[in-house]
């Protein structure tokens, strides 16, 4: 592994069990806020160099970013902001007011 990775990222092996752990658990509770975390740190993980975290493993969590984003929004009753846009996406219930 890399030891010049950028300091505010977490251990690629802890990020991974980390979301691991919370899949399992949202398929538990299927909790809004969970899946917005889930979301975040998929997206987290596409930000490692590539000795760090290999390419096919980004572009896996950045198909799954995809997935996850539209499952919080179908779920959850607060909008979404992307902070790499900058947007902030409405769920469907608040879009209609």
């Amino acid at each position: 592994m890399n030891t010049n990775r950028t300091p505010q990222l977490p251990e690629p092996t802890a990020l991974i069990a980390a979301l691991l752990t919370m899949m399992t658990r949202f398929s538990c509770l299927g909790c809004p806020r969970l899946a917005g975390r889930i979301r975040r740190n998929l997206a987290l993980l596409q930000h490692y160099a590539d000795t760090d975290m290999p390419p096919s493993l980004k572009q896996l969590a950045q198909h799954l970013e995809r997935e996850w984003t539209q499952l919080h929004l179908a779920i959850a009753d607060e909008p979404l902001h992307d902070e790499n846009t900058e947007k902030t996406i409405h769920t469907a219930s608040q879009s209609l007011h």
